[in-house]
């Protein structure tokens, strides 16, 4: 079992350096300053930082949306538990 384990943070380790590395090549790569005007506010930003910005805050959104969405199924299976569902979506 401890290998399985193993196994499966290796891949998760992988997948995450697929998606990270092309990522921070893209950002290292694009040279510049991006210019925005918040309505409030404007900003001066060099682009590897808008670049890393705008990533963490899809992952971070991602993560929310997914944990959100597992909440949700575990509290309607508790629901359906206490109802006499068994467990099961009616």
């Amino acid at each position: 079992m401890a290998v399985a384990r193993w196994a499966r943070r290796i891949v998760y380790t992988l997948l995450l350096l697929l998606v990270v590395a092309p990522a921070g090549i893209l950002a290292l790569l694009n040279h510049g300053q991006i210019s925005m005007d918040l309505a409030f506010a404007e900003l001066t930003l060099s682009k590897p930082l808008a670049f890393t910005a705008v990533f963490g805050l899809g992952w971070l959104f991602g993560l929310l949306c997914a944990a959100g969405a597992l909440l949700k199924r575990r509290a309607r299976g508790r629901h359906a538990a206490r109802s006499g569902g068994g467990g099961k979506n009616e």
